[in-house]
């Protein structure tokens, strides 16, 4: 059975969405490594450690969604310009949010 997704468990990564992967990230940041690193620099310690674990645990809620399901979320509900096409670039955010930051 399908876990539900619910935006309300994920503030800081709808945060972050909104914030740096945004309709214009590509312009302002000129790629998600870019955005991701943006984020890092301007963000304490404790939002880095909250936006990774509201990876991880998106990314287990997702284990049996289909990528199309995780595309919606991501842009519908969290607000983001960037389209995540499978877990795998889902997790491979979150490999970017941990090497950037402490």
């Amino acid at each position: 059975m399908k876990k539900r997704i619910r935006r309300e468990a994920f503030p800081s990564l709808a945060a972050f969405l909104r914030g740096y992967l945004h309709e214009d990230f590509l312009e302002e940041h000129g790629s998600l490594r870019g955005a991701v690193e943006a984020f890092c620099r301007d963000a304490s310690v404790d939002e880095r450690r909250q936006l990774v674990a509201e990876l991880e645990a998106l990314l287990r809620t997702l284990h049996d969604h289909p990528p199309r399901e995780l595309r919606r979320f991501v842009t519908a509900e969290l607000g983001s310009r960037w389209e995540p096409g499978s877990r795998e670039e889902l997790a491979g955010l979150l490999e970017l949010v941990r090497a950037a930051g402490p």
